[in-house]
């Protein structure tokens, strides 16, 4: 399994429960701090950390996916990162499914069944007018 974390990108073999009471595996991932690529045969797995902290430098410093993931393979092997396996694809779409799912826990829906209406998830804004109600 590729695993990409803040240090770089590593193939490791893992191995989940599979007990007869056991969750399924991607929920056994996601419970290891690890968000898979795919949810029914994960081949790729990142990791928590890896996606909280490009999640910031694309706030705070505007750096693209493809220049972030760049720099995971250099860091990976500064020599050859061309022989790092490219997860770019995946990158972009786990971070994108990512940044869903902080919105909904920091606006109050991360325990709640129901979805947000309209506007839920937008941040105030005291410099925007608002209605006169």
């Amino acid at each position: 399994m590729v695993i990409v974390d803040k240090s770089g990108v590593h193939r490791l073999e893992i191995r989940c429960c599979e007990c007869p009471n056991a969750m399924s595996p991607d929920i056994q991932m996601f419970r290891h701090g690890f968000f898979p690529a795919s949810f029914n045969r994960p081949k790729t797995v990142f990791t928590f950390r890896v996606l909280n902290d490009f999640l910031l430098d694309s706030l705070e410093c505007g750096t693209s996916a493809m220049n972030y993931y760049s720099k995971l393979r250099r860091m990976t092997s500064s020599m050859f990162p061309h022989l790092v396996p490219d997860r770019y694809r995946e990158l972009m779409r786990v971070a994108r499914q990512w940044r869903q799912l902080k919105t909904m826990k920091w606006h109050g829906f991360g325990h709640r069944s129901d979805n947000p209406s309209t506007g839920e998830l937008a941040l105030f804004c005291p410099a925007c007018p608002q209605p006169w109600d």
